[in-house]
């Protein structure tokens, strides 16, 4: 049924994610509370903690946050009804979902409540990271790690054959039946 991964691993993956995904929440509060923005605190020779305040996305680049909340959770819906359809096949494309999903929640309610995403991993003085980021980076290469070897699988994690639907598949399509059944009366 999970095929060459055992469930026992794809728990623990999914609950290692579920803490690494905590662990970010926290060091984001920290970093709000305890570093004011500039400063930082050397770790290693190549990276500091280092308070930044993201307003826009990748590279600082301005989106208001009202297209980039839409977007956000347009990816998390589509993300989390195919995890629901693939987990039991295919369960390393599944966990590298699982990753996206949490780390891009992470960001979006940082985003949602403080107005920015907090930032504050900051390698060789130049580029600024948080534990969300390295998340959806993770669970990105996942999905194509997994998928590498079988040209269709990544066609099949987006689009199943024979269509399959995942949970957010199956409730949109309970919510619009009605209206699309008294439009034909």
């Amino acid at each position: 049924m999970f095929g060459f991964m055992r469930k026992e691993i794809f728990l623990a993956g999914t609950i290692g994610i579920c803490i690494l995904g905590l662990v970010d929440w926290i060091l984001k509060r920290l970093a709000i509370e305890h570093l004011a923005e500039g400063r930082s605190i050397h770790l290693l020779p190549f990276v500091d903690i280092f308070l930044h305040q993201n307003l826009g996305i990748t590279f600082d680049i301005p989106i208001p946050i009202s297209m980039i909340a839409i977007a956000t959770i347009g990816i998390l819906l589509f993300l989390i009804d195919r995890a629901s359809i693939t987990y039991t096949i295919d369960p390393g494309t599944t966990l590298g979902a699982i990753a996206v999903i949490v780390g891009a929640s992470n960001n979006l309610v940082d985003r949602v409540m403080n107005g920015f995403t907090t930032d504050y991993l900051m390698f060789f003085h130049t580029s600024i990271i948080n534990g969300s980021d390295a998340l959806i980076l993770l669970g990105v290469a996942c999905i194509f790690w997994y998928t590498r070897n079988n040209p269709h699988a990544l066609r099949n994690f987006i689009q199943p054959s024979p269509p399959h639907y995942g949970v957010v598949s199956r409730l949109f399509r309970s919510i619009v039946r009605p209206f699309r059944n008294s439009s034909h009366r």
